[in-house]
């Protein structure tokens, strides 16, 4: 399945399952990879920014 189609519109299935697949997510199951994590304030602040939707621009 292709991410474009000839006219730049996002193909609606593929945004579908994007969709679902976040929305699978729960965030309780991320929390012990954050706790574990080699640079925890780094994990902490992807965490935060997952749960929240607050994108802050940093990779």
């Amino acid at each position: 399945m292709t991410a474009q189609r000839g006219d730049d519109t996002p193909n609606p299935f593929l945004v579908a399952e994007i969709e679902d697949f976040f929305a699978s997510l729960d965030p309780l199951d991320l929390l012990d990879d954050v706790l574990n994590s080699e640079v925890p304030g780094r994990a902490a602040e992807a965490y935060e920014q997952l749960v929240t939707g607050d994108w802050d621009g940093e990779l």
